[in-house]
């Protein structure tokens, strides 16, 4: 009776291959094929915004701890907020000083340079990931990006893309919501099972 359930259960996925996969694989890859349309100037007029947003919050991380020095070096990051602003110690790394996400988050409330040092972490990943990583995606000629779609890459079933990583774009906030209106709308679906 094993062999039966098995022949029908290999049946069965057969039958979704066909009637559901294989004809969602032909729209994904249409869809990969024709790319994403992007708003150029909007990424264009985004980008310095962002640019010059972001000069203005290292100005004023400088100006909260009364020096200059490199925010994207964790040791002198380390050295600012745990030896000159005497913040309390979360946790050490075999560098230094942690200053990684989980550590400011908890530090949030100990000083006003933290909640800057964190907002400043996401708009130079969210620069640097999309809007100068978009531009550098695009195809010339048609404006377009070409993101490849996983089916099988998620415990959850979703879709997911990469190159670029589409689906990690922030959702809530307000810089996330400006790159998601870089890309120009052309159709929409769901997919359910």
């Amino acid at each position: 009776q094993l062999e039966i359930f098995k022949q029908r259960g290999e049946e069965e996925l057969l039958n979704i291959a066909f009637e559901l996969e294989f004809n969602f694989i032909y729209v994904l890859a249409s869809i990969e094929q024709k790319g994403i349309k992007v708003d150029v100037e909007l990424l264009k007029k985004y980008k310095e915004s962002s640019l010059v947003y972001l000069n203005e919050l290292t100005q004023n991380i400088y100006e909260a701890c009364g020096e200059t020095f490199n925010i994207n070096s964790p040791k002198q990051l380390g050295v600012i907020l745990f030896e000159k602003l005497n913040l309390p110690i979360i946790k050490k790394n075999k560098t230094g000083y942690s200053t990684d996400a989980e550590v400011l988050e908890q530090l949030r409330d100990q000083h006003q340079i933290i909640s800057k040092i964190l907002e400043y972490r996401l708009l130079t990943k969210l620069k640097s990931t999309y809007l100068e990583g978009l531009g550098n995606l695009l195809s010339p000629t048609e404006m377009r990006i070409h993101t490849s779609f996983n089916q099988m890459v998620t415990a959850t079933g979703r879709l997911s893309s990469s190159e670029p990583n589409l689906q990690n774009i922030p959702t809530r906030s307000e810089e996330g919501k400006k790159i998601r209106a870089l890309f120009v709308p052309g159709l929409g679906f769901d997919y359910l099972l």
